[in-house]
């Protein structure tokens, strides 16, 4: 799996232009072949700041959407913004849940095949 992180930081006044923008792009970006989810969030920390986080199957499908109309509205919103974005892209080998949580409080190691 592949995870792309996007954090953009958006001044007040354009913001909800911005929101309205991204927004747009969330539903077609879902339906993309390979497209796990695709999210917008705001930091509750830091209202100026935005993170837009995608997840992907494949690279070779993360690189399809990458030439994709959607991708290049991020682009432009990109452009929009009042710093420099910060974009992350993560591979992900593998995944854990709950379980890794119940056995580092039993004190176990999981072990995987």
């Amino acid at each position: 799996m592949i995870t792309v992180t996007l954090r953009i930081k958006v001044s007040h006044k354009r913001r909800k232009d911005f929101m309205n923008s991204a927004k747009l792009i969330l539903g077609p970006t879902k339906i993309q072949p390979g497209c796990i989810s695709c999210r917008l969030y705001r930091d509750l920390d830091e209202p100026d700041a935005v993170f837009l986080v995608e997840e992907w199957e494949s690279r070779e499908k993360l690189d399809r959407h990458f030439n994709s109309e959607q991708c290049r509205i991020i682009l432009s919103l990109i452009e929009a913004a009042d710093q420099f974005p910060e974009i992350k892209i993560n591979t992900v080998s593998k995944m854990e849940g709950l379980e890794a949580i119940e056995a580092a409080r039993r004190g176990q190691e999981i072990r995987y095949a």
